[in-house]
């Protein structure tokens, strides 16, 4: 929604809106372009008589604004149907879809066509440093667009990614998400498929051949040609490590190119492949793919780097689901030598909280030394009742400022301390950076 309103101001609207759970980056990127944000979902903020109102997936019905809108009967329209109509009707479409690593991924691929003169619109759930903003038109033809499954609307329950109508496709992978709307796996393959249904033949769809789930929805039906990255095995495109600061990349097994790379984790190898495969779907070779990557400089919340403090690093992810938890701990085991991962985990979306993913949870964190859960609600979490919860170095806390003492107490010089959450962990990062700082300044 930052994006899509950062992009209306820039077409010449007045754009104003709202929000609750109102925090950094994206925060911050709205003051920067001076939009006014309640922190509410009053009515009060139709007395400004809005054109139109865009309605974000959050808002269901029973919300003061929502009614009062219906009432008022003020124009109204989702996100992605905005979007269509205004920004992406005649460009050319490269969206980004998956579980896990659409942001990485769409910012990889904005950044090798910037990078190669092509000046492309995008629109990325997050802010990528290479950019510095979320979203932008672009001044060209090409639009790259994070795709997600998620539904539209309260009163649009499609997903997000059908009102793209892209022109090349990338599924990173496909696991189980979203249990507030979707109730089993095979529903999300179902709207993935729906998804399929409306690439054109000219276009292209990229996957991950390693995933079996997206395999069955290729099986489905498929009308567009397709490449497959992997990893190892049999792949249209394959990626590897050559040492700590190279990768390589093949394509049918005879163009291979290498590169300069810095990135934590084999998952991330995946989403350059993804991208890389999607930019020499329109021209820009596998090698200059590379060199630009060698000057990509991440996306804000993903595995950032926040500080260190007493030989104590500190880093700040947007990991909220079991696997992407898993293979930012491998990969920081992979590409560092810490002497302890310790891992605080915010409890937050609803799938999380449903209790579905209890134990793939815990098994996601085996591989960490010390193991903290936070719950904003002090209703018992489902995870303490869990077998695999009771261990020496597994803790649950709903309190943060109990929270902050205790990751004081615990870090040790030579620990990496990963906080995950879609979420802002309700200011524990901020305090601990703070306390930490002024106990080595008292040291």
């Amino acid at each position: 929604m930052t994006g899509i309103a950062s992009m209306a101001q820039t077409m010449g609207h007045q754009v104003t809106g709202s929000d609750q759970n109102f925090y950094p980056p994206m925060s911050d990127a709205l003051k920067r372009l001076n939009i006014d944000v309640d922190e509410n979902y009053d009515a009060s903020q139709l007395d400004r008589r809005p054109d139109c109102l865009i309605v974000g997936n959050v808002m269901s019905r029973g919300h003061p604004v929502i009614e009062s809108m219906l009432d008022k009967k003020v124009p109204f329209k989702s996100g992605p149907e905005w979007l269509s109509e205004n920004i992406l009707n005649d460009r050319f479409i490269i969206a980004v879809s998956g579980t896990h690593g659409k942001t990485t991924t769409t910012s990889m691929l904005s950044w090798i066509l910037e990078d190669n003169g092509y000046s492309p619109g995008y629109l990325i759930g997050g802010i990528p440093n290479n950019f510095n903003a979320s979203a932008r038109i672009g001044d060209s033809n090409y639009f790259v667009i994070e795709a997600d499954e998620y539904d539209t609307a309260f009163f649009d329950k499609r997903p997000k990614f059908l009102h793209y109508q892209p022109n090349i496709t990338i599924m990173n992978n496909l696991e189980f998400d979203h249990a507030d709307i979707y109730k089993n796996i095979d529903e999300i393959k179902w709207q993935f498929h729906q998804l399929v249904r409306i690439i054109p033949k000219s276009g292209k769809i990229i996957f991950n051949g390693a995933d079996e789930n997206i395999h069955d929805v290729i099986k489905l039906g498929s009308w567009t040609p397709t490449e497959t990255f992997g990893l190892k095995g049999s792949h249209d495109w394959l990626g590897s490590k050559v040492d700590n600061n190279t990768i390589s990349i093949k394509h049918n097994n005879a163009d291979s190119a290498t590169g300069a790379w810095e990135m934590s984790g084999s998952y991330n190898i995946e989403n350059a492949l993804a991208a890389i495969a999607a930019a020499n779907s329109i021209g820009i070779k596998p090698s200059s793919s590379l060199e630009s990557l060698a000057s990509y400089k991440g996306v804000r919340r993903r595995l950032e780097q926040l500080v260190t403090i007493s030989n104590v690093t500190i880093y700040d992810d947007f990991a909220h689901h079991p696997t992407s938890i898993r293979k930012t701990i491998e990969g920081l085991q992979e590409d560092h030598c810490f002497k302890r991962i310790i891992v605080a985990i915010e409890l937050r979306s609803n799938t999380m909280l449903s209790g579905l993913h209890n134990l793939a949870l815990l098994e996601s964190t085996k591989d960490a030394d010390c193991i903290i859960f936070f719950q904003s609600t002090k209703i018992k979490s489902s995870l303490e009742s869990e077998d695999l919860f009771h261990k020496n170095n597994i803790q649950m806390f709903h309190d943060t400022e109990a929270l902050v003492v205790k990751l004081i107490s615990l870090v040790r010089e030579g620990d990496a301390l990963i906080f995950m959450s879609n979420g802002d962990f309700h200011g524990t990062k901020e305090s601990l950076i703070k306390k930490l700082k002024l106990k080595n300044l008292n040291n």
